[in-house]
């Protein structure tokens, strides 16, 4: 959420090196510093179109002037127009000075624009989706139906919609996404961050990046939450009421979904609460993605969401629209919270401690908060073959077994093996559950199979090779409107699974449905070619 390299304090201290001589020999210096600095202040509050105004008028009114062009390269980046951004950047590194203080700057747009420069464009009523590489168009209708839900969902919640087209980028490695984030790849795998919302825009990067993808829809609807947050409030709310709103928020596109913290992450705060150990909003701070240890970022999310909750709770989306209110009139987020609750903030923030400490969240000993590896190759891991991801040892050792009596085709002797296994996990394994699954499945131990698999995708909905055995099992069930639904929804978080688009393909052609066929199998064309 922070701005880099090029501030207003930055601007002040080169406008300052220079005010002594300026006083003597040019009045309209001043002009100029008066107008940039507002234009900074503009820009630090995401209100950008305000200080495209403020460029404009610069560059018509003291055209060549160094300082001004400068602003506007500032400004032409927070557009997206990079290219125009680094033409107004060397122009004014023309004077030494700017040289000397902006070269950072300068090359940080030039390494954004090495990949950028090749962005291709879909634009909808609200939304300008940009992306690299050819594969990722299959994105592309996914994700524009997602935002432009979202965008109804989430204005109707925080009364407000954005007035002019809102950028939405997917970059297509980590070094790209690490450039633009201002992340290093271990910030990044550490807190599992694999989008932000920073300088005027949503950037994700792409699901093709993480073998088993990542609930990318949810995630962009998170960062779109972001956005419409630091327009509405000037960039004036700290991270964990910024956070908490944002996780909230973030399956509003889903009609009929109701926010709900996830196993994983319930099970954190069960832990939490047991052991009195919990995140501090002054520990949250800059950022969640700053913190130490990937279960820590977890956890802080899954406190803010718990307040957010508990707001809620209290009155509904008025309330959380009156603390925003509140802070972009100028209060501090202490004096919003406290004028929309009627209480001060640090009871308030006992009030919720004490809340949290007396509902009744499972505790799953063993989930895991799966890691985020952002990888060069865009392989398809098959994880009724891995067994890499289950730790205990014994349990893989079963596993192992049980993958041999399976090839074999002795599916009632592979789930004897698979059953030592599951037991052995912990009942908290993803790739067990699926593999004994789809043992009973062949061993056509359909209700064993279903009630395994709900339970794998309620602990791991992030894990791709669930909803692929479910719907292996519906088709095979002859449920087909079923096994579409559960394929469809694998695609919100890995659309560059073949086998999804196959089978998809497969089941609109069993109903007859032949337009839908037709675009699962370009879909699989897109990936295979």
């Amino acid at each position: 959420m922070k701005r880099i390299l090029i501030t207003l304090t930055f601007l002040q201290t080169i406008f300052s090196f220079f005010a002594f001589e300026a006083v003597a020999q040019e009045e309209k210096f001043f002009d100029v510093v008066g107008e940039i600095t507002y234009g900074e202040e503009c820009l630090n509050a995401w209100q950008i179109e305000e200080a495209s105004a403020v460029a404009e008028k610069l560059l018509l009114t003291t055209p060549g002037n160094p300082y001004a062009c400068f602003f506007a390269g500032e400004v032409r980046f927070y557009e997206g127009n990079y290219k125009e951004s680094l033409s107004f950047l060397k122009e004014a590194m023309r004077e030494p000075y700017i040289a000397q203080k902006g070269q950072k700057f300068y090359d940080f747009v030039d390494k954004i624009y090495q990949t950028t420069g090749t962005f291709k464009e879909i634009k909808t009523e609200h939304f300008l989706f940009r992306y690299v590489e050819d594969k990722d168009a299959i994105l592309a209708d996914y994700a524009l139906d997602t935002l432009e839900k979202a965008y109804h969902a989430v204005g109707n919640d925080l009364n407000y919609f954005p007035r002019t087209p809102i950028l939405v980028e997917v970059f297509p490695d980590a070094e790209s996404f690490c450039a633009i984030s201002t992340l290093t790849k271990d910030e990044i795998e550490t807190s599992g961050t694999v989008a932000i919302c920073l300088f005027n825009r949503v950037i994700i990067t792409s699901p093709r990046l993480q073998p088993r993808g990542y609930q990318w829809l949810d995630t962009l609807t998170h960062e779109y939450v972001h956005y419409v947050i630091m327009k509405k409030t000037y960039n004036r709310v700290p991270i964990w009421l910024h956070e908490g709103i944002a996780k909230f928020e973030e399956k509003r596109w889903l009609e009929g979904t109701p926010p709900k913290l996830p196993v994983s992450l319930e099970s954190l705060v069960a832990e939490a609460i047991e052991k009195d150990y919990f995140i501090t909003f002054e520990q949250m701070h800059p950022s969640l993605a700053k913190l130490k240890r990937r279960e820590d970022t977890a956890l802080a999310f899954a406190e803010v969401f718990t307040v957010i909750d508990y707001l809620f709770n209290r009155g509904g989306y008025p309330l959380l629209v009156s603390i925003l209110e509140g802070i972009k009139n100028g209060k501090t987020t202490e004096d919003a919270v406290s004028s929309a609750t009627g209480v001060p903030f640090a009871d308030f923030e006992k009030n919720w401690l004490q809340d949290l400490k007396q509902k009744k969240f499972r505790r799953i000993h063993g989930i895991q908060i799966l890691p985020t590896k952002l990888k060069e190759t865009s392989a398809i891991v098959d994880d009724m073959e891995s067994v890499a991801g289950i730790e205990v040892k014994e349990a893989r050792k079963y596993a192992i077994l049980g993958d041999l009596l399976r090839h074999e085709g002795l599916h009632s002797a592979a789930i004897i093996e698979y059953e030592k296994a599951f037991k052995k996990a912990g009942h908290i394994s993803p790739q067990i559950q699926n593999k004994l699954a789809m043992s009973y499945i062949m061993d056509t131990q359909y209700a064993k199979a279903e009630e395994i698999l709900k339970v794998a995708l309620e602990y791991y909905p992030e894990y791709t090779t669930t909803y692929i055995s479910l719907g292996e099992l519906y088709q095979r069930k002859g449920e087909y409107d079923a096994a579409i639904d559960i394929l469809s929804r694998a695609n919100h978080v890995n659309p560059f699974n073949p086998i999804i688009h196959k089978n998809l393909a497969l089941l609109y052609d069993k109903l007859d449905r032949k337009e839908d066929a037709s675009l699962e199998l370009r879909r699989l064309m897109m990936l295979t070619k």
